[in-house]
């Protein structure tokens, strides 16, 4: 078998604990400006309702991967966002600026950043920012694309429910950060090796947002192409409500989505590592990615269940790129197991892109925050008056309060898209 993402990403964390690889000193030479989480409070057009009385039914999530804020959607008008003029430090010293990435759509000569959680601590810096290129042997990490790149990010951003101030759920990789959004908390802070049939599985978590809705009556679904978050728990009592990814869009087409539905792409290691996933994580295309989320949103909004649903669509985690808003703290009662180190559970990841879209979704950028994984799950227990699971959810802000339930609105028709089929991408950096 060919060495996994997982088993890449493991044996990387693994080095990077062994040779005590943490925040590098303080140092805030760099020329960017590190700003902390903060913006106008913007309020909705009209008040939550009761919560028995919101008009959706159905929460849909589609949870991309490995892109943060600045690199994406650095451009945005009326967003805290800042892409070119900024410069960073590389493991020399040497001043290095940002740069854009396009017409490069992949990466495929350069490596993909580290983003396990002490390479994540690293970039943090204390608060500076600024430590994008210590650990990266190049400078993909501080590339970014503009909107011309993105057009179907970029006509999802400008024309609905743009989050500004909406973070990952912590410092680190896309196991943790998607548990969160499954459980409110997490019980590992690393991405390792996908269990195969038999094997034992890492979450021993007993609780997760599927739970409280089978508890009070209501369903889920998990829809994926493999490799599904939801094989990671070792009950797995989540096995039965996980599905091929075919069976999404024919359950969408027929109006026969659960209650919650979480989506993943093709974030699967053999995918991801040759340059042909549809996740937006180095080596696929982002091009090849933005098809497949247009996909998704035109067989939702063509969906009968669209007029009476929030769609989400956010991003795992920032994936070693670049942002300069500095992460806030956050009120989490999280215990991690074994002796440590461990990262900083009370304190968010870095800035990823965050959509809501739908009928109740107007077109406007939210500025006040923070928002994070655990704020759909606020939305959620609030829709359907379900008991938070942690701290972490009982405290987060609700995506909700954003919404306009007064009020319904056509869904947008995105520009018509078709990718150039991705190169295969092997990476000679590649280790593991």
């Amino acid at each position: 078998m060919s060495p996994s993402r997982r088993q890449f990403l493991g044996a990387t964390g693994a080095t990077a604990a062994a040779l005590g690889l943490a925040a590098c000193g303080g140092d805030d030479s760099s020329g960017s400006k590190a700003t902390t989480a903060k913006g106008s409070v913007s309020t909705a057009k009209g008040a939550l309702p009761d919560p028995k009385d919101a008009p959706f039914d159905t929460v849909v999530v589609l949870v991309m991967e490995n892109r943060s804020f600045d690199h994406f959607l650095g451009w945005m008008p009326g967003t805290e966002g800042r892409q070119a003029g900024l410069s960073f430090p590389d493991k020399a010293g040497t001043m290095q600026e940002t740069w854009k990435l396009a017409p490069d759509w992949q990466g495929c000569d350069m490596q993909d950043p580290f983003h396990f959680w002490q390479a994540m601590d690293s970039n943090y810096n204390a608060g500076a920012m600024d430590g994008w290129l210590k650990m990266n042997p190049d400078k993909f990490s501080i590339g970014y694309y503009e909107k011309d790149s993105l057009p179907v990010l970029a006509s999802m951003a400008e024309g609905y429910t743009l989050y500004d101030h909406y973070f990952a759920a912590m410092l680190g990789p896309t196991w943790p950060n998607y548990i969160y959004q499954l459980c409110a908390t997490t019980d590992i802070d690393y991405t390792g090796t996908y269990p195969e049939p038999g094997q034992p599985r890492p979450v021993n978590l007993q609780t997760a947002i599927f739970d409280r809705m089978k508890d009070a009556g209501l369903t889920s679904g998990y829809y994926h192409f493999g490799e599904p978050i939801t094989g990671l728990f070792a009950s797995q009592r989540y096995d039965s409500i996980s599905h091929p990814i075919d069976k999404f869009f024919d359950d969408a087409k027929a109006g026969k989505l659960p209650n919650l539905v979480f989506v993943s792409p093709d974030y699967t290691a053999h995918a991801e590592f040759n340059g042909t996933s549809n996740d937006f994580h180095p080596y696929g295309s982002i091009q090849v990615a933005q098809e497949f989320v247009a996909k998704v949103h035109d067989s939702l909004a063509e969906s009968p269940q669209w007029k009476r649903m929030v769609f989400v669509m956010n991003f795992d985690e920032g994936g070693g790129f670049f942002d300069h808003v500095v992460p806030p703290a956050v009120a989490d009662d999280t215990v991690l197991p074994g002796e440590g180190p461990f990262p900083n559970l009370k304190m968010l990841g870095f800035r990823v892109p965050a959509i809501v879209m739908g009928p109740f979704a107007p077109q406007r950028v939210v500025n006040d925050g923070p928002y994070e994984h655990c704020s759909v799950l606020k939305m959620v227990e609030w829709r359907w008056g379900l008991k938070p699971m942690t701290v972490r959810d009982a405290n987060a802000k609700n995506l909700a309060a954003n919404l306009d339930f007064s009020t319904t609105r056509e869904a947008l028709t995105l520009p018509k898209f078709t990718a150039a089929p991705a190169v295969e991408c092997v990476n000679p950096n590649h280790v593991g």
